[in-house]
């Protein structure tokens, strides 16, 4: 059993203790939720972050990715047309 104190700071903002973030698991960018059960008891629930990479495959892929340079060139004509600075009729 871990038991483990902490004091409500004047901004109501509280730290937990490393042994019992160790335990939960929580991280940097983790939430905690706060739950009264029907007894009347506080249950804490923790919330896990999501790395964006945890995302990567989420979506359907609708067209191959060319590559990076081919990405940059293309962005590069794209960003040079909007200010007028190019035409491709010109090449």
């Amino acid at each position: 059993m871990i038991i483990g104190k902490s004091r409500i700071t004047g901004k109501g903002q509280l730290q937990l203790p490393s042994k019992i973030r160790k335990k939960i698991g929580a991280e940097i960018g983790d939430e905690l939720l706060f739950k009264e059960n029907d007894k009347g008891e506080i249950i804490i629930e923790i919330i896990k972050k999501e790395s964006i990479s945890s995302l990567a495959g989420s979506l359907p892929a609708k067209k191959k990715f060319p590559g990076i340079e081919v990405e940059e060139s293309s962005t590069r004509e794209k960003v040079a047309e909007k200010v007028g600075k190019y035409d491709k009729e010109k090449e």
